[in-house]
């Protein structure tokens, strides 16, 4: 009877064994997959950036020329136009000291 109770105990063990193997080869198995979906959606990413990049390329160059020309915009015209709005404020100031010393 001894002899049969040790056999039941080897034969649950590699029973227990090989359930252990099957699951954890079924866990490799399912992050095998995962790892392979991953690289196909990392492919597909990789393939929709590079068909963004010229167009964020060129709004890039455009967003880059429109702040050149509102800069020039700004050197070339605004900031004349403050200082000659300044020279009016003088001229103003003058000749309400003017009008004022006539009163």
């Amino acid at each position: 009877m001894f002899d049969t109770s040790i056999d039941l105990l080897w034969g649950g063990l590699a029973l227990a064994i090989v359930v252990l193997a099957g699951f954890l080869s079924y866990l490799l198995y399912s992050v095998t997959k995962v790892v392979q979906e991953s690289r196909k959606t990392v492919e597909d990413v990789n393939k929709k950036l590079e068909k963004i990049d010229p167009v964020v390329e060129s709004t890039s160059t455009t967003v880059s020329s429109l702040m050149q020309t509102i800069d020039g915009i700004n050197n070339g015209i605004l900031k004349p136009i403050e200082s000659f709005s300044q020279v009016f404020k003088g001229v103003r100031s003058a000749a309400k000291i003017f009008t004022d010393k006539k009163k």
